[in-house]
């Protein structure tokens, strides 16, 4: 049986939106001194993981 290992539609989505979400919220705290944004960026850090988990589930978890 074979699996596509990449992520693709909603999964893909999650993954990018969490991507983006978190990396432009790091840095915007690390710039600014804003501890608050990074509560923004542990948003982006768990919809990228939900995106991972969907994946998963859609090819049964496999590797």
């Amino acid at each position: 049986m074979s699996h596509n290992l990449s992520p693709q539609g909603l999964a893909l989505a999650l993954v990018w939106v969490g991507i983006v979400l978190a990396v432009t919220a790091t840095a915007s705290s690390l710039i600014t001194g804003e501890s608050r944004l990074m509560g923004i960026a542990a948003v982006g850090f768990f919809v990228q993981f939900a995106g991972w988990v969907r994946h998963g589930r859609r090819t049964g978890g496999a590797a």
